[in-house]
């Protein structure tokens, strides 16, 4: 019998098969959480997740002048900038402005999930909690968003 996990896995997987490599642009200023994170998408999925993580949005920035990313995830709070405002930057730009972004955050609440998703998150995911929980909805978010991206390309 077919549990949950392993239809999502089955999912998560064929999807991967489909689009290839999805290039990922993690965001967070805690290196731990960052690292944290790569794990848990790498181990728990086996998914074809090529993540490139950096500690500021200022890196952020260079990275998306410089390479291609199918997806981007940031943390909220960071001192440079905050996640909103880097998300704001990110949907004026022309090369990156329909990229599916996700606000994976253990700081906001409800109010800044708002303001987040009124200002063009694709999702706001907390990362307070069973990290492999929290992961696994992450990896199921980029995958969906990514491929409904590429088919809105089509």
């Amino acid at each position: 019998m077919w549990n949950v996990k392993m239809v999502n896995k089955f999912q998560l997987r064929y999807t991967n098969s489909i689009l290839g490599p999805i290039r990922i642009l993690h965001v967070d200023d805690e290196p731990a959480d960052l690292e944290i994170t790569r794990i848990f998408l790498k181990r728990e999925w086996k998914c074809n997740f090529e993540i490139v993580s950096v500690l500021s949005v200022r890196e952020a920035l260079e990275k998306l002048e410089n390479e291609h990313f199918d997806a981007i995830i940031s943390d909220y709070q960071m001192p440079e900038m905050n996640g909103i405002e880097f998300l704001e930057v990110v949907r004026k730009s022309e090369k990156y402005a329909d990229t599916p972004f996700i606000l994976f955050t253990g700081k906001g609440g409800e109010e800044i999930a708002k303001e987040a998703l009124s200002k063009g998150a694709d999702r706001y995911i907390d990362k307070i909690g069973n990290p492999a929980r929290q992961c696994n909805e992450l990896a199921h978010a980029i995958s969906e968003l990514v491929m409904q991206e590429k088919i809105r390309k089509a």
